[in-house]
């Protein structure tokens, strides 16, 4: 499993009026999603709350930055197995993670993300995607990693086409993966491989729901529309504290998992974490607990917690 999440009540500090959610999907090991869940939200507690844009942006590079450091690639190693070895700042080069952040408020939801981890808020039943996929073959993606000197290659796997950095990496923007990193000329968000986030301000209303917060894993096997349709039909008979969220969060899970590899071509077999949080208008007051449960299939397993704010 090389998937990481974090789902907090509220960062403290200058921020103790903000809940933030988090989905780290790992890829080359699961150091680096580890590394973040653990570190992130440090991070952005320590950022001016006046700036919540400019606060993640610097979170999120910071993160680079700190895998850099010494004292903390002996933090990082603490998450290698025992079957993994050699320096740790050589695999920061070759491990990384996408992330995408949640930080809900009473009045508004800000979301960072990097990568193809995505979340999406129910309003009204429907489906509102809160972020941007980062995939090579996207316009603004391809010019900034052929600028870095990089080329975007296609590749046909059986009636899948996929995009990737070079021939290897196939997403536009990650933590970690420090050996896309290395123009000393060029600033973190011109890079070959970018972890400079998108981040987006949205004005809660009365009509907001819920938000899912999901790795490819899920989004590869359900679409945004029909991953609300499904928790909310299961909503529907549940009230108050005690509803079986974290049910309702399996199920989905188990929905998304593929019986057979083979004749899904792939698709339900990967890594997968979700975060179902639901929205009420008003203030935000999380519960205070977070429940969490995890489920497995073949290779894949996944991680479903949940937090009402309201």
């Amino acid at each position: 499993m090389e998937d990481s999440h974090f789902a907090l009540a509220h960062l403290g500090g200058d921020w103790a009026d903000t809940a933030a959610f988090a989905v780290f999907d790992g890829h080359g090991g699961r150091e680096v999603a580890c590394f973040c869940q653990q570190r992130l939200p440090v991070v952005i507690g320590k950022q001016p709350r006046a700036r919540p844009t400019a606060a993640l942006r610097k979170a999120f590079e910071s993160m680079d930055e700190l895998l850099r450091v010494p004292e903390e690639q002996s933090f990082l190693r603490s998450f290698t197995g025992t079957t993994r070895g050699g320096n740790t700042l050589r695999e920061a080069g070759r491990v990384g993670c996408t992330a995408v952040v949640c930080l809900v408020q009473s009045k508004q939801l800000v979301v960072a993300n990097a990568g193809d981890s995505r979340v999406v808020l129910s309003r009204g039943g429907v489906a509102i995607p809160l972020s941007e996929d980062h995939k090579p073959n996207l316009p603004a993606e391809r010019v900034r990693i052929q600028r870095a000197g990089g080329n975007v290659d296609r590749q046909q796997i059986g009636n899948f086409i996929q995009y990737r950095v070079n021939g290897n990496l196939n997403l536009s923007r990650t933590i970690g993966d420090l050996d896309y990193k290395r123009n000393l000329s060029l600033p973190m968000s011109e890079q070959l491989i970018s972890s400079t986030p998108d981040v987006m301000l949205f004005d809660r209303t009365e009509d907001d729901e819920f938000l899912l917060l999901a790795c490819d894993g899920i989004w590869e096997a359900i679409s945004s529309q029909d991953a609300v349709d499904f928790i909310k039909e299961r909503l529907r008979g549940v009230s108050g504290a005690k509803a079986p969220l974290s049910t309702i969060m399996e199920e989905l899970l188990d929905h998304c998992f593929a019986p057979d590899l083979i004749s899904s071509g792939g698709i339900g077999g990967d890594n997968m974490t979700a975060l179902l949080v639901l929205l009420q208008p008003g203030t935000c007051r999380p519960y205070p607990e977070v429940q969490s449960s995890q489920a497995s299939q073949f290779s894949s397993s996944g991680t479903a917690s949940w937090c009402s704010c309201r």
